[in-house]
């Protein structure tokens, strides 16, 4: 799986949380993916969600790592 089907899956298992953390390997190949770039505070928005680089060695959560 590519890291946008791990978001669409982590998005999908909790639809009502407003942020997930991604590993930095699986946040730059999901920026590339949907074609954004981080902001000012380093995250990305995707299907109305702020997503966040949660370091190396996390999971796909949408709980803080």
């Amino acid at each position: 799986m590519d890291a946008r089907q791990l978001v669409d899956i982590a998005c999908d298992e909790d639809p009502r949380a407003p942020c997930l953390w991604a590993p930095s390997d699986l946040f730059a190949e999901l920026c590339e993916s949907i074609r954004q770039q981080p902001n000012v505070a380093g995250v990305v928005i995707y299907r109305h969600k702020t997503i966040r680089d949660g370091g190396p060695y996390c999971d796909v959560t949408t709980r803080a790592p």
